[in-house]
Order: structure tokens, then C-alpha cells, then sequence
């Protein structure tokens, strides 16, 4: 202690050298299954140890481990001669009846925190049910997690692309033309009806477009420096028959008035698509009153599925 105090560092002295040994090795079988070179080469680099040790020293470790209750097989040749850790006696165990608490408040706290924290939220979580005995935590993550079979890294990446507002290529499995690229300029991501939305702006259409998180199979190519594109803009005026307070405003919509229970929103969108979605997602409850050609869209749109109704 007065040596640490003295130098404020912790040198070969301070430290008993074969439990740090051994506890590195667990961190590293905790990680992934290793061979005794990926052992030897990590002590040799290691900032304390810095030295490298004999495979003979490496098997003292592991049977300490091995002792002191760890259970640790070895593969084949044909799979590297690697040690696997398959059990130990320092797991975590959660109650069922925490587990279903915890699953309780998962649910509520994940619909109000951002994507950035969601996923650190996620990470966190994956990582613990590697290293509690419980399997059926995973499988009630797996259930309700809303990230639950996406590529992590990548919504990471896509995540960093929006903060930057990057345009980017990307390799999207569309549901109408299949596997193709295509090129963003990112604005931002999030949830809506529980499916994860890329939104940004079109390079090839010239307009804002969201894309489903779940199709996009890769980053293609990044650039610091956005295309210049004009992006034409439609004002809409609509009429909704409900309650302003119950009404959950989009980005681009705001209130012009309210009249009784009839509520007049103005939207402004350069994706005239997702506006006519937004428009039929009240039902009869909405009446568009301005611009003329769009109403005349809706008009059409409505006949059309009444007549697919009546044959």
C-alpha cells in the first residue's frame, strides 16, 4: 500500500500474479473459446503481465480455474484445440417471479426512451443472460424487445449516419422490386406501429422517404458531403373529427384550429405517398380541405377501395 500510495501506480510487487493470471483467463473463456497460443500472445501484451508464459504455466491456470469450480472443455484439433468454458460457479440467478417484473417494466421503459438508449439498454441486456443461469430470461427478451433479430452493429452505424446526416447507399430487400440499392440522405430513425423506420431523403426520388430498418441488409458506401437536391413540398389542410388532446401530431403536422370536436391540422411533406397514408389512417374521420388535386387523390383512393369492397 505505500508503494501504491507512493507512486500511485501498481506495479509486479502489488499484484499476486497467479490469481490475476487466473482471472484473466476466465474473462477471456467469458468472452469466446481459446487456445493456448491466444492465451500466451494475450499475456505477452498484456499492459501488467508483459511477459510470456509457457503452455505448461497456462494449463496451471486453467486447472485452478477448473478447481475452483469452472467447467472447462477442450475441442478437437479440427476446431483449434480451443478451451470452452461451459459452466461456472460465479453465475447469477434471477427469481421467476423478478423475471417477470423485470419484463413488466422492459415493456414500458422501452416505448419511451430514444433508439441510442434502447440499444445500449439491449447490449446490456444480452450480455446478462450470458451470465445468469436462467434460459428463460433470454427467451422472455427475445419476446418483447423490440430489437429483438436486428443486426445491432448495424442500426448502430445507421444510428451514427443519422447524427451526422450522412448520404448513404444501402443494400434494401424491397417487399415490390426485391434486393437493390439505394440512396439516403439520413435524418433520423424510429418506431412506428412497432416496426423500426429509417426516415431521410430520397436521392433518386427527390423526396423524404422512410424505409423499414428490418430490410436494409447492409451499409454500401458513406458521404461526409450531401447531394444537392431541390425537394418539392406539399402543403396539406385537413379537417379531423376528434379531440386534440387525443390526436398524436406527427412531425411535420401542426394544429391550425379547433372548432368543437373538429380539430384543422396543417401538413407540410415532400412525400406525397406518406401523407395520403397519414390522410386515410383517420378514416371517415378526416376531410381534406386544400390543395384540390389531392383531395380529388383521396376521393379516387376511397372509391377505388369501396369498389374492391362491393366485388
Amino acid at each position: 500500500m505505500k508503494e501504491f500510495i507512493k507512486s500511485n501506480k501498481i506495479t509486479y510487487n502489488l499484484m499476486s500474479f497467479t490469481a490475476f493470471k487466473a482471472l484473466l483467463i476466465f474473462s477471456l473463456l467469458l468472452e469466446a473459446p481459446r487456445s493456448y497460443n491466444d492465451i500466451i500472445e494475450y499475456f505477452a501484451n498484456h499492459d501488467y503481465i508483459n511477459e510470456k508464459i509457457s503452455i505448461d504455466t497456462a494449463r496451471v491456470y486453467i486447472n485452478s480455474l477448473r478447481m475452483a469450480g469452472c467447467v472447462i472443455e477442450k475441442t478437437n484439433r479440427a476446431e483449434g484445440s480451443k478451451f470452452v468454458l461451459i459452466s461456472h460457479p460465479f453465475e447469477l440467478e434471477i427469481p421467476p417471479e423478478q423475471i417477470k417484473v423485470f419484463a413488466k417494466i422492459y415493456k414500458t421503459v422501452s416505448k419511451n426512451i430514444s433508439i441510442e438508449e434502447l440499444i445500449m439498454l439491449e447490449k446490456f441486456l444480452r450480455k446478462l443472460c450470458k451470465n445468469i443461469k436462467n434460459p428463460e430470461f433470454k427467451q422472455i427478451l427475445d419476446k418483447i424487445s423490440p430489437l429483438t433479430g436486428f443486426n445491432i452493429k448495424l442500426l448502430e452505424d445507421l444510428l451514427a449516419c443519422c447524427r451526422k446526416k450522412n448520404q448513404i447507399t444501402i443494400e434494401y430487400n424491397s417487399p415490390h422490386s426485391g434486393i437493390k440499392a439505394m440512396e439516403i440522405i439520413c435524418d433520423k430513425m424510429d418506431f412506428e406501429s412497432s416496426k423500426l423506420y429509417l426516415y431521410g431523403t430520397s436521392i433518386e426520388y427527390e423526396q423524404s422517404t422512410y424505409l423499414q430498418v428490418g430490410r436494409i441488409i447492409k451499409i454500401l458506401d458513406i458521404k461526409l458531403i450531401k447531394n444537392e437536391i431541390n425537394i418539392h413540398e406539399i402543403r396539406a389542410l385537413y379537417t379531423v373529427n376528434a379531440n386534440s388532446q387525443e390526436l398524436q401530431l406527427k412531425d411535420n403536422e401542426r394544429i391550425v384550429s379547433i372548432n368543437n370536436n373538429q380539430t384543422l391540422i396543417e401538413a407540410i411533406s415532400s412525400n406525397k405517398f406518406a401523407l395520403k397514408q397519414r390522410i386515410l389512417s383517420f378514416g371517415s374521420a378526416c376531410k381534406v380541405i386544400e390543395p384540390s388535386d389531392l383531395r380529388e387523390e383521396i376521393i379516387e383512393t376511397l372509391k377505388q377501395m369501396r369498389a374492391g369492397y362491393q366485388s
